[in-house]
């Protein structure tokens, strides 16, 4: 199956999936369902997706920029205002349109989500080590338990960041495009709210 169709196939299942627990309720969609609807085997449903749940969370998580990532590392600067630029969305996804309808999903099945946070933790734990690489080389002489704490609230923040951008999205579209416009315009306003959070010493 060629990559164009592979992706087509996975966004049919995630849209069927969506629409009937949409309709139906979560715990009345089964994957034999799922598989009727689009007109696929069981078969195909698995070499795409291991469960019905993962159909239903879909693929358009954000992710970690490599890139940007190595970039960081060796940065130096403000490190939560550039950290904004470590979280991209993925180029593959075509489902960003539906998010809305997806949380709605999600926020009404305590199964969906835990399995969204423990994802989403899962983000947590890579940008955590990310930010302490860059702490230990932008200052090597603090401590070690500082540099934990820094990168631990750096963290913490980074997700309220990600929650006004997620607000943004909304309103405008889930595309990488949009993303990315949404990230720069998160980071102009991270620097005014750190400016005029400043205290003189």
């Amino acid at each position: 199956m060629s990559s164009s169709r592979a992706a087509a196939t996975k966004t049919a299942i995630e849209d069927a999936a969506l629409d009937l627990a949409l309709e139906r309720g979560y715990d009345q969609v089964t994957v034999d369902m799922i598989c009727e609807q689009v007109g696929v085997t069981q078969r195909t449903f698995f070499n795409h997706f291991p469960t019905k749940d993962d159909a239903l969370l879909g693929r358009d998580l954000p992710q970690i920029d490599e890139r940007a990532a190595r970039q960081f590392i060796i940065a130096r600067g403000p490190v939560l205002i550039d950290a904004v630029s470590l979280i991209t969305m993925p180029v593959e996804g075509r489902t960003h349109h539906r998010m809305s309808e997806r949380w709605k999903v999600i926020a009404a099945t305590p199964t969906l989500l835990s399995k969204q946070m423990e994802r989403l933790e899962a983000l947590d734990g890579e940008l955590n080590e990310i930010i302490m690489l860059r702490l230990r080389n932008q200052e090597p002489e603090r401590s070690e338990q500082e540099l934990t704490d820094e990168a631990a609230m750096t963290s913490h923040m980074l997700n309220g960041v990600f929650r006004w951008i997620g607000s943004r999205a909304e309103l405008v579209g889930h595309s990488p495009e949009a993303f990315e416009e949404i990230a720069g315009n998160a980071r102009k306003t991270l620097q005014r709210v750190l400016a005029n959070s400043a205290t003189n010493e």
